[in-house]
Parts: C-alpha cells; sequence; structure tokens
C-alpha cells in the first residue's frame, strides 16, 4: 500500500522529524546521562519529546524553508 502523493510534503516532514530527532535523543542522553541503569527508559522519554516536538515545527519551517530557497537561488 503507498501513500497518495498529495501527501507527499507531511510524509517527508514526519519521516525527516523522526529521522532526525531520535538520534539527537540518543547522543544527548548519552551525552548527559550516561549507559547506566535507567538509560533505556531515559532514551524512549527524550526521543518521544522529542519527536512530538519535531514533527510539528517540521512541518511548518520544511515548506517555508524550501519556499525562502526557491527566491533566493536562481534556477
Amino acid at each position: 500500500m503507498k501513500i497518495d502523493k498529495k501527501y507527499k510534503g507531511i510524509v517527508f516532514s514526519c519521516l525527516a522529524a523522526i529521522f532526525i530527532s531520535v538520534p539527537i535523543s540518543f547522543i544527548m542522553v548519552i551525552i548527559n546521562y550516561g549507559f547506566r541503569a535507567g538509560f533505556l527508559m531515559a532514551f524512549l522519554k527524550s526521543a518521544l519529546a522529542g519527536t512530538a516536538i519535531s514533527i510539528p515545527l517540521a512541518n511548518i519551517f520544511i515548506p517555508l524553508t524550501e519556499r525562502i530557497v526557491r527566491k533566493v537561488v536562481e534556477e
């Protein structure tokens, strides 16, 4: 099953947000908490919060960024 092409922008933004926020959460938990008891739960909470924040932001700012780039870059 494929998703209709009219949802391409939303799917792209959501996947980009997930692929960026989850690894960042992982690294930040390692830096701030370290590998110790409770690491997995701390990572999952951080990844969930990061994803919940980044998906709406990506859906706002990726299309905005595309419009800005189209205006400032020559064809």
